[in-house]
């Protein structure tokens, strides 16, 4: 189905991976996995003929249909049914066009020619079928319940997550390019996704995030680490096979340092090497006409030395990170403890009634959070659940700090230090420990937050929630685009936050290693505890 070779890409002038070889044929389940801004959304549009590659071919099998997910709705405009019938391709045009010639013809117009033609394109592209397999898809993906009408703006991020899948399907595809499919779905979304794609005949290429839905379906895992230049294979399972196996090739890797150390040594020489001849090209700078070349040379080349002083000092703190835990940074809090009395009700709501259109969301949910309670909030998407946590944070006022589902509005022109200190009251040196161990190293702390990919700025949101003076934290959804190393620290810091807690996700992995005392699951108006 898909055939690619010697595939290269770069951001901006760094190298993202080059040098991918990749096969993809009938029943194959591949999941991309790696750190946010590694290029792994970059792959799948190369993949799916959005993008070019720098070097390397993609090549799609005769007759392939390649459906490709992205991760969020591009543009959320027109309505619900413009939006399905979008994913029916030629026939969407087709039928548009016979319907305005039907139009015509009530009226008397001469269009009898044109539209015996577009009626047999219609016939051959089997258009009788489209209205009952849309209606089917949106069945089974439980959005059926969406007017035609409905502005998409105005759609749930989970039911934009189904709508986007629904196009899709609408194509009948032969491959599937899926990236996050699990992001704003619910648990019983993605419960029905992983059966789905266990029954779907042609090939799946996946990237998630989402460990529980990586064992289930994949069982192959391709890596864009961000180190290596070219992608780290790993047959054989999902997620846990992966994660085992990486583990191991650390801890061989680390076994000998003497040949780290001498690979270390020869980078660092290499290193050296080019920024000096970056400073002799520079001095060499005014001899004339060539001047400005000489220039942009040097630019280049110091530019190059950064980048590989930079993946040095990843790929040797990636190994301790991955193969040493304990050599992490220290994970600590900015704030001591909530110490106020046990039990104390920290945020109450009575009588919340919520009506969106004609549905009623919430109907008369009386709620009391006491201190210290971690409460996991559950529901199907468009039941309430972001509904019921945003009036909680409402009713908490000041002393509740919220995590959207979304980073919406968060990107400026401030940096990373000053986006933390502004929200965050410590001192500079306090400030660089506390990023430092939420994985904001130095070379970042001058990095404008609107240049941070969407997994950095969510993770430097919940770093400043986690050490906020704030009482009561509000997560929606925190793992959406967090990458595995990303995780296992926001769940080290939310398992050592000592405040009142309330977190809405689908995210089976992320909701054990946190814990919970209180569950809350959202239906039907109603709040059940269990």
């Amino acid at each position: 189905m898909l055939k690619v070779v010697s595939l290269t890409a770069a951001h901006d002038g760094d190298l993202l991976f080059s040098g991918l070889d990749l096969v993809v044929g009938d029943g194959d389940r591949i999941g991309v996995v790696g750190p946010n801004g590694a290029g792994k959304t970059t792959l799948l549009r190369l993949l799916a003929g959005e993008l070019r590659p720098a070097e390397g071919s993609v090549t799609v099998g005769p007759g392939t249909r390649v459906g490709y997910v992205p991760q969020q709705m591009p543009e959320p405009d027109g309505t619900v049914a413009e939006f399905l019938r979008g994913g029916l391709g030629e026939l969407a045009a087709v039928t548009t066009r016979l319907r305005l010639l039907e139009r015509r013809l009530a009226v008397r117009e001469d269009v009898l020619d044109e539209f015996g033609a577009v009626q047999e394109r219609w016939t051959a592209l089997e258009g009788w079928t489209a209205e009952a397999r849309l209606a089917e898809i949106r069945q089974r993906l439980d959005i059926d319940h969406l007017p035609d009408d409905l502005a998409l703006r105005a759609v749930s991020g989970g039911e934009q997550a189904r709508l986007l899948l629904a196009r899709a399907l609408l194509d009948s595809p032969d491959l599937l390019l899926l990236d996050e499919p699990t992001n704003h779905l619910d648990a019983e979304g993605a419960a029905w996704l992983q059966g789905w794609l266990r029954g779907f005949a042609g090939g799946v290429l996946v990237v998630s995030h989402d460990r529980a839905f990586l064992d289930a379906v994949v069982t192959r895992v391709v890596e864009l680490d961000g180190i290596h230049d070219e992608p780290q294979d790993f047959p054989g399972g999902g997620y846990t096979a992966y994660r085992a196996e990486k583990q191991r090739r650390w801890e061989r890797l680390l076994l000998d340092f003497e040949a780290q150390e001498k690979d270390r040594r020869r980078w660092e020489a290499d290193i050296e090497r080019t920024k000096q001849q970056a400073r002799g090209v520079e001095s060499a700078t005014g001899l004339g006409v060539a001047a400005p070349h000489l220039k942009r040379v040097a630019r280049l080349v110091a530019r190059k030395a950064k980048v590989r002083e930079r993946r040095l000092r990843r790929q040797m703190e990636s190994a301790r990170w991955i193969a040493q835990p304990r050599s992490r940074p220290p994970l600590t809090l900015g704030f001591p403890a909530d110490e106020a009395e046990a039990g104390e009700v920290v945020v109450k709501v009575r009588d919340l009634t919520v009506v969106f259109g004609e549905r009623v969301l919430l109907a008369g949910v009386d709620l009391d959070v006491r201190r210290g309670d971690r409460i996991l909030v559950t529901g199907r998407n468009g039941a309430g659940k972001t509904t019921l946590v945003r009036a909680l944070a409402e009713a908490g006022g000041e002393q509740v700090a919220v995590l959207p589902q979304s980073s919406d509005g968060l990107r400026s022109g401030a940096t990373v230090m000053e986006f933390f200190r502004a929200r965050v009251p410590v001192y500079v040196e306090d400030a660089e420990r506390l990023l430092a161990g939420h994985q904001f190293g130095p070379d970042q702390w001058e990095v404008r937050t609107r240049s941070l990919s969407a997994g950095e700025l969510r993770r430097l949101v919940l770093a400043v929630l986690v050490n906020s003076p704030a009482r009561v934290l509000v997560l929606d959804e925190p793992t959406n685009f967090l990458d595995f190393d990303a995780l296992d620290v926001v769940e080290e810091a939310l398992r050592r936050y000592r405040g009142t807690l309330l977190t809405v996700t689908h995210d089976r992995y992320f909701a054990e290693a946190v814990g919970h005392t209180r569950r809350w699951h959202v239906e039907a108006g109603a709040v059940a505890e269990s």
